[in-house]
C-alpha cells in the first residue's frame, strides 16, 4: 500500500523588519525557510511538505511573543491569508485562586 503524499504548501509569514525575519528563520530552521525582502517589507517563506501547519503557527506565536508583536499575516498557497495572533501569556498554576471560587467537597 502506497502512502498518499500531500502537495507541499507554500507559506509566507510577514515580519516587521530584517532582524525579526531572521529570528523567525532561525526558529523554523528545521523547515528550511528563507527570509526575503519584498519592496519595503520582509517575509519568511517555506514549503510545508508534511502537514505541519499547526506546528508552524505555534512557532510563529512564540516568535510574536519574543519580538513583542501582537499579530502578523500568514499566507498559505497564495489563496489563503490569515492573521496569527500572539496568545496571552500562560498563567502559572494556581493563578487567580482567591479561595471563594473553590467548590467544597464532602468526603
Amino acid at each position: 500500500m502506497r502512502k498518499l503524499e500531500l502537495a507541499p504548501k507554500r507559506i509566507r509569514i510577514q515580519a516587521p523588519d530584517a532582524a525579526a525575519a531572521f529570528a523567525l528563520e532561525r526558529r523554523l530552521a528545521h523547515l528550511r525557510p528563507t527570509a526575503i525582502s519584498v519592496g519595503l517589507g520582509w517575509w519568511v517563506e517555506l514549503e510545508d511538505t508534511g502537514d505541519r501547519l499547526e506546528e508552524i503557527e505555534a512557532a510563529v506565536r512564540h516568535w510574536l511573543r519574543e519580538i513583542d508583536l501582537r499579530a502578523t499575516a500568514m499566507r498559505v498557497d497564495v489563496t489563503t491569508e490569515k492573521m496569527i495572533e500572539q496568545l496571552p501569556e500562560e498563567l502559572p498554576l494556581g493563578a487567580g485562586y482567591d479561595g471563594s471560587s473553590v467548590l467544597v467537597h464532602e468526603p
